[in-house]
Order: C-alpha cells, then sequence, then structure tokens
C-alpha cells in the first residue's frame, strides 16, 4: 500500500514536472521581455535620464536561462526511469544552480543618457561604467548601407583610458540624437564617420 502510494506521488510529480517544462519552453519566447523590463524600469529608471534602454542581449541572455532549465528538466525525465539514485538529482541541481548567472547578468545589462553622460552596465559586468561627457576624447559615427539605403548604424565613444562603450542607434538614441551632438559640441570632442565608406550587408 506505501509502495503504491509513493509511485502514485512519484507519477504525480513526474506530470507537474513536464508540465512545467512544457511552459519553460513556450514562455521563455515572451518572458524575458516583460521580467527584464519590468525589474530595470523598478530599479534602475529615473526621470533624470535622457532614456534608458535595454540591449537585446540581455532579453536574449534571459532566455537562454530559461532554455537551460528546461533543457536540464528534459534530460532529467528521460533518464529518471534509466538512473535511479541521488546522483541525478544532485547533477541536475548543480545545473540548475549555474544558470543563475545567466539571470543575474541579464537583469542588470542596461544603458541610460542624461546630463552627466553614458552609463553603461555590459552583459559580462554587474558593475555599472559611467562616460562622463568631459571624459569622452573620441565619438566614432557608424554608417550601414542596408539593401541601398545609407543610415546611422551606432554610435561609438571613447574615453582617454581606453574604455570604449558602443550604441545602436535605435528609435531613444534618434530622439535624443540632438542632446548628444550639444554635448558634443559643448565638450569640443572630435567625431569621426564612416559616410563614404559604410558597412554594407
Amino acid at each position: 500500500m506505501i509502495l503504491f502510494k509513493r509511485k502514485e506521488v512519484a507519477d504525480d510529480h513526474h506530470v507537474k514536472l513536464v508540465a512545467y517544462t512544457i511552459i519553460l519552453y513556450i514562455s521563455s519566447l515572451f518572458v524575458p521581455f516583460v521580467v527584464v523590463a519590468s525589474f530595470q524600469s523598478l530599479v534602475y529608471y529615473s526621470r533624470s535620464q535622457w532614456f534608458f534602454s535595454t540591449p537585446l542581449s540581455a532579453y536574449i541572455t534571459f532566455m537562454c536561462g530559461m532554455l537551460f532549465i528546461a533543457v536540464v528538466f528534459t534530460f532529467y525525465l528521460i533518464f529518471r526511469e534509466r538512473w535511479e539514485g541521488r546522483a541525478l538529482k544532485w547533477i541536475t541541481g548543480i545545473l540548475l544552480i549555474a544558470s543563475i548567472p545567466a539571470f543575474a547578468l541579464s537583469l542588470t545589462n542596461y544603458y541610460y543618457l542624461d546630463e552627466e553622460g553614458i552609463h553603461y552596465n555590459a552583459l559580462t559586468s554587474l558593475k555599472e561604467t559611467e562616460y562622463k561627457w568631459d571624459e569622452i576624447t573620441k565619438v566614432h559615427v557608424v554608417y550601414r548601407n542596408h539593401q541601398g539605403t545609407t543610415g546611422l548604424f551606432q554610435y561609438k565613444f571613447e574615453k582617454g583610458d581606453g574604455g570604449k562603450v558602443t550604441l545602436l542607434y535605435n528609435d531613444y538614441l534618434r530622439d535624443h540624437r540632438w542632446k548628444i551632438e550639444d554635448k558634443i559640441k559643448e565638450n569640443h570632442i572630435p567625431v569621426k564617420d564612416n559616410y563614404n565608406n559604410p558597412i554594407v550587408d
């Protein structure tokens, strides 16, 4: 009787884990955009910022973390019937813990611009780096020729100590381009561009 109940409980856990795994696979397509954006807006957003933006790398990394967990659960479900014992559970647990950095790094991957400068937290860092306008020594405006049309693609900013940050030209940057240009002129920052020799794709 006890063995029957244990088997019933085990089967119930198995069904739930299958359901959770399927949900993880499906929700990984949209949950990262909700969770990352919501977390960052609550923790990092300030009205003093011109704009706040989350790089695509943050969403992709969070998505990969969710998919990694789903894959781990999938392998656990496949091998649990063939490999009995605690070893499989320990390995599964360790792999699940190994996914934590992906979520932590994705949540802290962002950049924003304000009157002080460019504030950027790279995907591989948990610490924000500040590029003050008066510390930037060079700006490279990158143009791209896409399907015969040449347009702005990136802004590359460089500090005197060698620090560099590249910002993709998007709607946020376009709306505040005049502010960036004002800061460049105000601080007499040299500007170079590749308009005559754009990137072609």
